[in-house]
């Protein structure tokens, strides 16, 4: 499994009203939250926080139907719903001035909240996520399968094969060497789905509550983001391309900078964590140098 600083640390819950995020906190430092992407959970951020630890106070959530998260059948999964409760989350911390850092699904969350709470948030990564207008076809075949009948069967059939969760169709779009989607990375986040059925049909949520419109409202979201935004993409992303986030990156307020890895692809923060780490670092030193620069 792991034994980084982040799996280690212990497990509380933060009640958001209609359910209740996983949470864990380590490091010390300025506050930043963490929200991780489909279908993974927070210790998807095990190797960033490991070498932010020591600068910042990591906040890492696991969503509603996932990890160490309280939820029920009722709930509703998509993104708006789950960026009302990571800034329910936020507020009931009582974090007043935290950055945000998003993969995926995760990153459509946070520029929802940063949009929210304007100079709360003085920085902002986003990694592989949705792009407003675009429509990935491996996405929506994934959606589209996700709301069939037979489609629990046919995803955890996927998962039990090696091979097949290589492929194109499973882990293997995400990474640039499919053989990182095995070990460590399968033990956290495929084994558990092959587990439990709560736990499949938890990150099936997600799927089948899907809305593009939430994605769309992005284009309108960015224009009330002010704080820096470093776009931190794969350039063999197959769902959201990296000459799209480029052009996005013109909508954030606050200013975008999107630097790109040849050798990454959807899940190049699990592929290439210290790279994710460093990048991160320094921007989040910038940005608060030039707050404190501006407060002088």
């Amino acid at each position: 499994m792991s034994d980084t600083l982040l799996a280690s640390a212990p497990v509380q819950t933060i009640p958001v009203g209609d359910s209740a995020l996983g949470y864990r906190v380590v490091g010390a430092g300025p506050d930043v939250v963490f929200v991780h992407g489909w279908p993974l959970h927070g210790l998807t951020w095990r190797h960033i926080v490991e070498r932010l630890a020591p600068h910042y106070r990591c906040h890492v959530f696991d969503l509603p139907g996932t990890g160490d998260s309280k939820w029920d059948w009722t709930l509703k999964f998509g993104i708006g719903a789950h960026a009302t409760r990571v800034r329910a989350a936020v507020d009931a911390l009582g974090l007043e001035s935290f950055a945000l850092v998003g993969h995926d699904s995760g990153a459509a969350i946070t520029r929802h909240v940063a949009a929210e709470l304007g100079d709360r948030v003085w920085a902002n990564v986003v990694s592989g996520s949705e792009i407003p207008g675009h429509r990935p076809f491996l996405l929506q075949a994934l959606l589209v399968l996700g709301k069939l009948p037979i489609s629990p069967l046919a995803f955890r059939t996927l998962l039990r094969s090696r091979f097949l969760r290589s492929t194109q169709l499973g882990w293997g779009a995400c990474f640039s060497d499919p053989s990182r989607a095995e070990g460590e990375f399968h033990g956290l986040f495929g084994a558990p789905l092959l587990a439990s059925r709560t736990a499949f049909a938890g990150q099936m949520g997600l799927a089948r509550d899907f809305d593009w419109a939430d994605t769309d409202a992005l284009a309108e979201a960015h224009t009330r983001i002010t704080g820096p935004t470093l776009m931190l993409w794969g350039d063999g992303d197959p769902y959201f391309p990296v000459g799209k986030a480029k052009a996005m990156a013109d909508q954030f307020a606050g200013g975008a900078t999107l630097i790109s890895r040849p050798d990454g692809r959807l899940f190049v923060h699990e592929e290439h964590p210290g790279w994710f780490a460093d990048h991160t670092i320094r921007h989040f030193e910038a940005a608060l140098a030039t707050n404190e620069a501006a407060a002088r």
